[in-house]
């Protein structure tokens, strides 16, 4: 997995897997996808297609967002209540309690996962390697640059020393992942109506053909750092 992370907030996801194809149709999920995710974006492509294999579909899949709002607050609920009913947290499972009691205190609605199918169309038996992209729209994963000096007042020499500090305050870990950096800005940020607020664009969305390329947004960005 690779995922280049924006300063702005939220990041480009890439991912390659293998898989078996068989003559006909089809069908794989790509889940542990965070529900922030724009569908807009998400695309699957087959590195080194043969002629007789295409992607025909790609359907995106994700909750409601105000649906999950209600699960989201009542689980907080639960734990304000675990907290105010509890007389004793020094037992051997405090640290799990906590950490549990932490975690449902800040999850959102960007936590939640999602998911989208792609379909592939082929006329052999054949092992492929695909590659799944999507911009991840979370402002809590971001990353920003941090500078040190040092003076030597010996030899009057200043030493500098630059470094990136990568934020992720979401529910999701992003474990043996390949990162890199770009000053990008996000075009725009979640309503607190949600991403089902225009129904029709959702719909629009939801079925989608997948893209060659990615989405034209990239091209706002401003400097890629490796």
């Amino acid at each position: 997995m690779k995922f280049i992370v924006f300063s702005g907030g939220g990041g480009l996801v890439e991912r390659r897997q293998v898989v078996k194809i068989v003559p006909g149709l089809n069908t794989f999920e790509i889940d542990d996808v965070p529900a922030a995710f724009d569908p807009r974006t998400a695309t699957v492509e087959i590195i080194d297609a043969p002629d007789d294999v295409e992607i025909v579909q790609l359907d995106v899949k994700r909750p409601d967002k105000s649906i999950m709002n209600q699960f989201i607050q009542r689980e907080k609920s639960a734990a304000s209540s675990i907290i105010n009913a509890a007389t004793d947290l020094r037992g051997q499972n405090r640290d799990r309690i906590i950490q549990m009691i932490e975690s449902t205190h800040y999850r959102s609605y960007e936590d939640v996962l999602a998911s989208f199918t792609a379909i592939i169309s082929s006329k052999s038996e054949v092992e492929l390697e695909i590659e799944v992209k999507y911009f991840v729209e979370d402002a809590r994963i971001k990353w920003e640059p941090s500078l040190h000096i040092s003076i030597d007042k010996d030899t009057k020499t200043a030493t500098m020393e630059g470094f990136i500090i990568v934020m992720n305050n979401s529910d999701f870990t992003y474990q043996q992942c390949e990162l890199g950096f770009a000053e990008f800005e996000l075009e725009h940020q979640p309503t607190e109506v949600g991403y089902l607020a225009n129904l029709e664009n959702e719909q629009a969305a939801q079925s989608i053909v997948p893209q060659s390329k990615m989405m034209p947004n990239l091209k706002r960005m401003k400097n890629l750092l490796m």
